[in-house]
């Protein structure tokens, strides 16, 4: 059966068993690929009538960890490995992974703000779409994976997602803790609009996204965290055998940190233009009051080193990547740690159902 959205299509077949790899393919009309289709990997591994686990990455095309793991998922899977059905996806906006951008060069479109899609309303619209009508309805389980990309270095993290619903808040939370990377992210639902883990929990699916290193590179540590991570997702969703998980190297879950990037959060922002001295490194707890940066005009020798210093205290958890800054440009975001009776009232779970260290 066709899948099809838009100016998106893929022949693929995702129902039957097997292991299959194949393509979904974008028609559009410019001045290179008027006599072309613009092809993105999409492969399946059906080993028996489990649920169903569609992994991505791509989404913005200068994130780089994801999509190393989710190709390394159909390298080393075979279909005995397989309880369920693994979609995998590792590069969702094909033209931007291939200009190594943030977004499409096609139409300038971000497709993490892009959902639910709009058919023939411009590529990024169309692969939303697609992803959104032809992929979401037939997962259980969605994982996003996402870096901080070229412009900032974040701290390896799940995003978790606050939904109005405590089920919903509950399974997430699980998801988090059997991924076990180092820090959970709490952001609001409404954080950004059109983005995937909206769109997949509207789709009915079991959501989790994460940020791994960035910074444009590839971080070995952070492919490592995201690689266990996922093993160990799938093996306690029944998609693949603990016996795979372990050979493939999963580990148990270690503790994860809760912290809050909503309205709490502290974003230290320049108001000039400047090249950037950090004083504090990543992870780093800071106080309010202490510098968290130095400021040196870039135009003027003689003008005296601004120093931004933290309005409230928390863990630097973003940080920009580029020194040269314009006013607007966001320097840090220092996220305050949750605690077990703070994440409750933000999940709005009874304290004695929420895990925490």
């Amino acid at each position: 059966m066709m899948l099809k959205f838009g100016t998106v299509s893929s022949s693929l077949d995702l129902e039957s068993h097997g292991r299959r790899a194949g393509t979904f393919d974008l028609v559009h009309s410019d001045n290179r690929h008027a006599f072309s289709s613009i092809q993105s990997p999409l492969s399946v591994i059906r080993g028996g009538d489990g649920p169903t686990a569609l992994i991505c990455a791509g989404n913005h095309g200068d994130e780089y960890e994801g999509q190393i793991i989710v190709r390394r998922l159909f390298e080393e899977l075979d279909v005995s490995d397989v309880v369920g059905r693994l979609i995998l996806a590792p590069a969702l906006n094909m033209p931007a992974v291939l200009n190594k951008s943030r977004v499409s060069p096609l139409d300038g479109g971000n497709l993490n703000r892009s959902f639910p899609g709009e058919a023939f309303s411009g590529p990024t619209n169309d692969i939303a779409g697609f992803v959104r009508t032809q992929l979401m309805p037939q997962a259980d389980v969605a994982i996003d994976l996402h870096s901080g990309g070229s412009a900032t270095d974040y701290l390896d993290c799940a995003y978790f997602c606050v939904s109005p619903h405590k089920a919903r808040n509950r399974q997430t939370q699980e998801l988090a803790m059997v991924m076990g990377l180092a820090n959970t992210f709490v952001v609001p639902l409404s954080d950004t609009t059109g983005d995937f883990d909206t769109a997949a929990l509207e789709a009915g699916c079991a959501m989790l996204s994460c940020e791994l290193g960035g910074e444009g590179k590839i971080s070995r540590r952070a492919l490592e965290a995201g690689w266990q991570g996922m093993l160990r997702v799938l093996s306690h969703k029944n998609i693949i055998t603990d016996a795979t998980a372990v050979r493939l190297g999963a580990t148990s879950a270690p503790q994860t940190r809760y912290l809050d990037l909503g309205e709490n959060a502290c974003v230290i922002t320049a108001q000039t233009h400047a090249l950037v001295e950090p004083l504090v490194g990543m992870g780093t707890r800071v106080d309010k009051g202490q510098a968290v940066a130095r400021l040196r005009d870039v135009h003027r020798l003689d003008a005296a080193p601004e120093e931004l210093v933290a309005t409230s205290g928390g863990v630097v958890s973003i940080r920009r990547t580029n020194p040269i800054v314009a006013p607007g440009d966001h320097l840090v975001v220092l996220c305050p740690e949750l605690g077990k009776s703070e994440l409750a009232a933000r999940l709005d779970l009874e304290e004695s159902k929420v895990s925490t260290p």
